[in-house]
């Protein structure tokens, strides 16, 4: 069943928007990804229930929530999750003793020293070191 307006506000508000006023209560959000949520509320309307259809609109493309139930949950207060496209994390540099290692001991290229992720430089690393140590 929707929530009324007035609960929509008061998520809002809750969730840390920012409240500007106008004709309506209009609510904006930045969110990590430095896209925005938010949406906005016509004043007087705070003890009528959200139309089903709007309602959809609200929830799912103004305020970017991940499904309906985070609406709920952040009606009580804890953090929700909006549908965002997390960031990947930055490729690690090579620390530079890995470097030396494959351009020096094994002579790889820059390109191939390049397209090696810093687990699997290390992996080779690894396993050169404990070739030597079953060498009879």
């Amino acid at each position: 069943m929707p929530p009324r307006w007035g609960q929509d506000r008061e998520f809002c508000r809750r969730q840390g928007y920012r409240e500007t006023r106008t004709d309506h209560f209009r609510y904006l959000k930045v969110l990590p990804d430095h896209s925005t949520s938010g949406t906005m509320v016509s004043m007087g309307v705070d003890g009528q229930q959200v139309p089903p259809q709007r309602w959809v609109i609200v929830w799912k493309h103004q305020l970017r929530l991940i499904s309906e139930d985070q609406f709920w949950e952040g009606l009580r207060g804890p953090p929700v999750q909006y549908a965002i496209e997390t960031a990947p994390e930055p490729p690690q540099p090579l620390p530079p003793y890995l470097r030396r290692f494959l351009a020096d001991v094994l002579h790889l290229s820059e390109a191939a020293i390049g397209a090696l992720t810093r687990d699997d430089a290390q992996r080779i690393l690894d396993d050169y070191h404990s070739r030597e140590l079953r060498k009879p």
